[in-house]
């Protein structure tokens, strides 16, 4: 992995770095796991590091790093200058809403059970289009569930009206699933948002955890089942994914207007 080079990036890897270390003690608003309001207290994050298991800060100029690139539609996946002024490279994210496009990701295989720390930028430019259609910027996935049906993904980092949330998602029954609703805050449109999701899987056993950090301030945190306790761990995935503008799923919605764009960059996955 290259060193970053603009302002950007340094101050996201000191950020990762005071974070890793437990040198940054940051106010938190946490999140229960019910959509009511964060309540605010201190905490340290005071975790440490047993070694990187991936990293692309996207230098290479290409996304070869990741093992799947997935575009449903029109959409692209390029690596470009970064925004906002910035110096390097980073990932590029478009999904034109032609009333086809639904869909612009890469993927990583699963890196097994376990803690882990999940760190990332993302960017949203200052134009993006607010809607109500709720869009997925950053997923853990599972896998077909016992009776072949395909489901939602464990956790989902996402945009919806203007604001971040986390939606986490575990069985109840062989096909049934529960869901929670965190909400992280308002999104800042044209910022560099430096996210650390520190994630330990839950077991048919052992009950789960996850954390989550921007910009050094924890935000939203959930305790227990957080996944569906399948063969193999969730994997990982960033870019844009519109569920809703599927066509296979039937839902009307009004097309044109500008493309959903969203910049990546500095991902680094370190086991805790």
């Amino acid at each position: 992995m290259s060193v970053p080079t603009s302002a950007r990036r340094a101050a996201g890897v000191a950020l990762a770095a005071a974070l890793l270390t437990g040198t940054l003690a940051a106010p938190a608003a946490v999140a229960s796991t019910t959509a009511s309001a964060a309540t605010s207290t201190t905490t340290s994050a005071s975790t440490t590091t047993s070694g990187t298991v991936f990293a692309d800060d996207f230098e290479s100029g290409t996304v070869a790093n990741w093992t799947r690139q997935r575009v449903d539609g029109n959409g692209s996946i390029t690596v470009t200058g970064a925004p906002a002024g910035g110096s390097g490279l980073a990932a590029r994210f478009s999904v034109p809403n032609d009333g086809v496009s639904y869909r612009s990701e890469v993927a990583v295989n699963a890196l097994g059970w376990g803690g882990y720390r999940f760190a990332l930028a993302d960017y949203l430019p200052a134009d993006w289009v607010q809607t109500s259609t709720e869009t997925i910027v950053a997923q853990w996935h599972g896998y077909p569930l016992s009776d072949g049906s395909d489901t939602k993904p464990p956790i989902a980092l996402t945009v919806k009206d203007g604001n971040w949330r986390l939606k986490v998602h575990w069985l109840t029954g062989p096909t049934t699933v529960a869901e929670a609703v965190i909400p992280l805050g308002t999104v800042q449109f044209g910022h560099w948002n430096q996210w650390a999701f520190d994630i330990t899987w839950s077991t048919g056993s052992t009950p789960g955890s996850i954390t989550v950090y921007r910009d050094g301030v924890q935000v939203g945190a959930h305790s227990g089942l957080n996944n569906y306790h399948q063969n193999q761990a969730p994997y990982f995935k960033t870019g844009i994914y519109r569920a809703n503008w599927n066509p296979a799923k039937g839902i009307p919605y009004p097309t044109g207007g500008p493309d959903v764009v969203l910049y990546s960059d500095s991902v680094v996955v370190t086991q805790l």
